[in-house]
């Protein structure tokens, strides 16, 4: 095989793994999220119950930290997502806190967190629905 060649295959082999490291997607939060119950009679004790519920039934260690604030953190084969839940009778809040092993680099993250973070978000949406 000519020499020539060898080098252009060469360059595109290391050029796509190039490409395929650090990739990941945009990090995703869900911001102000509206608390639509079915029945009107929300309080916040109700909201939190249905957020607990939501991440115990997702697979994240939810940790109450004052009223309107649960931190959740998810554990899964050497991977660590954290997030912070705040929340009132109005909405609520899904936003990243901190990661390892997710390649999170400021702006992007491995598409297993955000796989996480919106089925919490839908497990939570689907809970204060029911109320």
């Amino acid at each position: 095989m000519p020499l020539k060649k060898l080098a252009l295959i060469a360059l595109c082999t290391s050029m796509f793994a190039f490409m395929g490291c650090g990739s990941g997607d945009p990090i995703v939060n869900f911001n102000n999220s509206p608390v639509v119950a079915k029945s009107g009679n929300k309080n916040i004790k109700d909201i939190e119950r249905a957020i607990m519920l939501a991440g115990a039934r997702s697979g994240w260690q939810m940790n109450p930290v004052k009223p309107g604030l649960i931190t959740a953190t998810r554990f899964s084969q050497g991977h660590m997502a954290k997030v912070d839940i705040s929340y009132t009778t109005q909405s609520y809040s899904v936003t990243y806190k901190d990661s390892s092993n997710l390649k999170y680099n400021g702006q992007t993250i491995d598409e297993k967190y955000n796989q996480w973070v919106t089925r919490l978000h839908k497990y939570i949406r689907a809970n204060i629905a029911q109320m």
